[in-house]
């Protein structure tokens, strides 16, 4: 067969989680050509794994690493502006079992100890907070820390262990579908430089004489000749290097995991806050509503195969076994769960260093061209989801350099995706439903959860939706022409590319047959699938739940 022509581009990033698609956006947005891979769907791997918070990083504070705080905080705060339709705040609340205990193992910590506190007491977490408030004030979104003593803490959440003796109070994001703001990163590129393309389901087979030959989902075989390339691919950036003729041992993963629980007495004493906790063990643990459930993290163990990870027995039996600890008033076992997940952080190797004591921070080594790889290789090591602005710009400002360009805007500001024009007050959002529901014929409280779920977007589904639209069996909150419109404009390429990234119905633990069914009837007629094809995607959807997230369903 004949070798196809290779396409020039300028910047190649293999893998797109939640920084490559922020480097993507980022380099686009400078004028580049610019072609972003990923073996998986957009952020299927370790950016679908994590515990859903966009944060400070209070517990970075032990470790002393003050610029990571000062920078997470900072981004926290524009993304609540700029992606405020998936970016919301969370108040959390953290019990307090001691008043003194924990200084002096903080101090050894904060002094480079390679074991964390196994007890922080209300003086160390007093002072953790007021300097996490001097942190957050570049950009404040929201409400400084407070304390509150025993007596009022049991009288907001009674479930409580009666051995607190105090809680701090605060401020901290989540996002309600980061998969989606990986998605969206992607489509913005595209949108800034229509020359870019940002391709799912695309492997990278390997380089020859500054080409690299990709394999599309289709089987669709391209050559691309880049200039550059940004090795994005979290914990595989090793095996990516390998095929790219480098040999690096730059990741030193750790898994972390989490289970979604059906608890509605929990969610009651929660009311919408988080409780971040310690474990027995001293490990952070922390629990919040999310989609109707209870969600329960994480874990921090070294781990080497992202794609076998899974949360396993003794990690759900764990949780449990905290949560009981953490709220004795309440009944906590396994038939609960509806949900699991699990993921390795891409975190630089680290030998002998504690999982928890794992620098969160990031780096970008820089392998050069070579008469045998015309083009240099830049790989991300580590970082979080909150940050992976910062570290796209500090990337893109590395990359235009060495490709002798300047940036020609910042992306401090930049909404993503559904966020642009974004109604920032009750007016202005009772407005734009109202405006939208005129126009599309869309009942005003139907626009309202489309607004809710996917920003200014909903104007385009309420659009295609219409007035009759039909609920899906299971999940009435979604129609028939809501996947449809997905379908057809999101780069659908599998039925798991919906369920469980386009939507929240997999991880708020909603699916059924019935529903499996109808969305693959509905993503079959929008991309020409035929039977055959959509058992196919039923039945790899059936083991993919059974395997990755404990979740057994019959779809034959």
């Amino acid at each position: 067969m004949t070798e196809p022509a290779a396409e020039d581009l300028d910047v190649l990033v293999i893998g797109a989680g939640v920084n490559g698609a922020g480097v993507f956006r980022d380099l686009c947005a400078q004028g580049l050509k610019c072609m972003i891979v990923d073996k998986g769907d957009f952020g299927s791997g370790t950016s679908a794994a994590p515990s859903r918070l966009i944060h400070g990083g209070l517990k970075y504070l032990e470790t002393g690493e003050f610029r990571l705080v000062a920078e997470s905080t900072y981004e926290r705060n524009l993304l609540l502006r700029n992606a405020a339709h998936l970016v919301h705040p969370l108040p959390t609340v953290i019990p307090i079992q001691s008043w003194t205990k924990g200084v002096w193992a903080a101090l050894r910590t904060f002094f480079g100890s390679k074991t964390a506190p196994r007890s922080r007491g209300a003086l160390l977490i007093k002072a953790g907070l007021a300097i996490y408030d001097f942190y957050g004030a570049k950009a404040r979104q929201m409400p400084r820390h407070s304390m509150l003593g025993r007596a009022r803490a049991l009288a907001q959440i009674p479930a409580l262990t009666p051995r607190i003796v105090a809680v701090g109070t605060y401020y901290d994001a989540t996002v309600t579908a980061p998969e989606r703001l990986v998605m969206e990163l992607t489509s913005d590129g595209v949108a800034l430089s229509p020359t870019s393309e940002a391709l799912n389901w695309t492997t990278v087979e390997g380089q020859q004489d500054g080409t690299v030959s990709l394999r599309g989902p289709q089987g669709q075989h391209r050559v691309v000749r880049p200039r550059f390339v940004v090795n994005a691919a979290g914990p595989w950036i090793d095996k990516v290097n390998a095929s790219l003729g480098l040999d690096t041992r730059l990741i030193g993963g750790t898994k972390g995991s989490h289970i979604l629980l059906d608890h509605p007495e929990l969610l009651d004493q929660l009311d919408g806050r988080m409780i971040y906790f310690e474990g027995d063990d001293g490990r952070i643990l922390l629990v919040f509503p999310f989609h109707g459930k209870a969600l329960v993290g994480s874990t921090d163990i070294p781990a080497k195969d992202p794609d076998a990870v899974i949360c396993t027995e003794a990690e759900t039996a764990y949780f449990i076994q905290s949560l009981r600890d953490l709220l004795p008033g309440l009944h906590f076992d396994h038939d609960q769960i509806v949900y699991a997940y699990a993921g390795i952080r891409p975190l630089p190797n680290s030998e002998g260093v504690a999982p928890g004591l794992i620098s969160r921070d990031h780096s970008a080594p820089l392998d050069p061209a070579t008469p045998q790889r015309a083009f240099p290789v830049m790989s991300l090591v580590g970082g979080k989801w909150t940050t992976f602005r910062a570290f796209s710009a500090e990337v893109s400002d590395r990359v235009l350099a060495e490709l002798g360009m300047s940036r020609q805007q910042k992306t401090d500001e930049m909404p993503i995706g559904g966020g642009r024009d974004m109604p920032r007050t009750a007016e202005a959002r009772q407005a734009w439903i109202k405006d939208v529901a005129a126009e599309t014929a869309v009942a005003p409280d139907r626009v309202a959860v489309l607004l809710d779920r996917y920003g200014t977007t909903a104007r385009n589904i309420a659009a295609h939706e219409g007035h009759d639209a039909t609920p899906l069996p299971d999940a009435p909150d979604h129609t028939d022409r809501e996947i449809d419109w997905i379908a057809a404009h999101e780069a659908v390429q599998h039925l798991s590319d919906i369920l469980l990234r386009r939507t929240s119905l997999a991880i708020s633990g909603r699916l059924t047959p019935a529903l499996c069914r109808a969305v693959a009837r509905i993503a079959g007629g929008a991309l020409g699938w035929g039977p055959d094809r959509e058992q196919r995607e039923l039945a790899e959807l059936a083991k993919l739940l059974s395997e990755r997230h404990g979740v057994h369903l019959d779809l034959r």
